[in-house]
């Protein structure tokens, strides 16, 4: 009632891809609460005026003027050199709207809303997890994003997670999955069914309905070429509040598959919750088809597969860098990615710099590239590859 007000409508349940957003970006802007805790976000400098090391009017200080401070980003490369970060005017930013309020120095001040976002993201990772019943520590994190690279490895440590991949071009990453995804449609219809009494002509209409929707949208923006189908039900035991989607087989809805449907969802049902209710009805919510054109990412990452010649590499440039270890700048290796071979392990602490973002190797991580180009950080990865 205090939720949906008069006029508000009523609230809908469509397949959506589940996120989490905490607002940890590079603008997020930091602050000393009222009662002297660190807070980042949610609200944001945005790109105009911007963090204040952009030097776009922007007075706030934010994330990116926190990794500027560090030593994290180098100036020469940052936004290939199309923006001349002013490190001063962040440290004079941080020192009075962070470090005054708390005692703190400039570096401490970066260092604390560095540690606060990571801390931020860490939590949400684990109490994601804990919702799915799942162990973050037994899984791969993949970062990518221009600022996302800078903390992977420290939000790595604190999950007790051992290996991240970094993407080619990942300062890109959400323009290039635009550009390789299949054109693809889904068409969605409730339509409430048991299971032990399904009418399948009229189960059997519905799905003709959707799929000539989804194909004929799907056509219209590629005329050529082949056209994949997949069609859900999304079932659930009587009385529940959640579905689970279940794939239908191809062809007419008869007898056999909704037996077929019934084994599919008591396994998954199990997979997903431990038991299952075998003594429960089974109910059939909504109805799903999606059609796409074929997946051309193989083709599309072929593309961008590096060849076996690499820039030769030099001696790395340095650059001072506040490392947690040693609670102080101390001068760090910077890498150019582009410069890596497959056979090189750069060990941390050090910085893996490219044209879109700066990848920060944390002490105890190692970094190399992998065939596809990817840039691989492993916990403990160097004793592993001398062994």
């Amino acid at each position: 009632m205090h939720r949906y007000p008069k006029g508000s409508g009523l609230p809908s349940r469509i397949p959506v891809i589940e996120m989490v957003g905490i607002g940890a970006g590079g603008g997020s802007i930091a602050r000393v609460d009222t009662l002297q805790r660190i807070q980042v976000g949610p609200d944001s400098a945005g790109s105009e005026p911007g963090p204040v090391s952009y030097g776009l009017g922007g007075t706030q200080a934010t994330v990116t003027d926190a990794n500027a401070v560090l030593g994290r980003l180098d100036p020469a490369r940052f936004a290939r050199g199309k923006v001349a970060l002013n490190i001063e005017a962040a440290q004079q930013a941080l020192a009075a709207q962070i470090g005054a309020p708390l005692g703190y120095s400039a570096d401490l001040a970066a260092l604390s809303v560095a540690e606060i976002v990571a801390e931020n993201m860490a939590n949400a990772a684990r109490v994601h997890a804990s919702e799915q019943g799942k162990h973050v520590e037994h899984y791969t994190l993949i970062a990518f994003g221009g600022a996302a690279p800078l903390q992977a490895a420290r939000l790595a440590r604190k999950l007790s997670i051992n290996r991240v991949v970094i993407p080619r071009s990942a300062g890109v990453g959400s323009a290039l999955g635009f550009l390789w995804a299949p054109i693809a449609y889904q068409a969605v219809r409730s339509f409430y069914q048991r299971l032990d009494g399904v009418n399948h002509d009229e189960v059997n209409a519905l799905l003709a309905g959707l799929t000539e929707q989804a194909t004929t949208i799907v056509r219209q923006a590629a005329p050529q070429g082949d056209i994949q189908v997949q069609r859900i039900v999304y079932l659930r035991y009587a009385g529940q509040g959640h579905e689970v989607p279940i794939e239908l087989p191809d062809g007419s809805v008869q007898a056999q598959t909704v037996h077929l449907l019934q084994t599919r969802f008591a396994q998954c049902y199990r997979e997903l919750y431990g038991r299952s209710l075998d003594n429960v009805p089974v109910e059939a919510i909504s109805w799903s088809v999606a059609a796409s054109t074929h997946d051309d990412l193989a083709s599309a990452t072929a593309r961008w597969t590096p060849s076996n010649t690499h820039t030769a590499a030099s001696s790395p440039h340095q650059r001072q860098v506040y490392q947690i270890e040693d609670n102080g700048f101390t001068a760090t290796p910077l890498h150019e990615r582009t410069a890596l071979t497959q056979e090189q392990y750069v060990s941390g602490p050090a910085l893996v710099v490219e044209e879109e973002t700066t990848t920060v190797v944390y002490c105890g991580f190692s970094a190399h590239l992998s065939p596809q180009g990817h840039l691989i950080l492993e916990l403990g990865s160097e004793d592993f590859h001398h062994e």
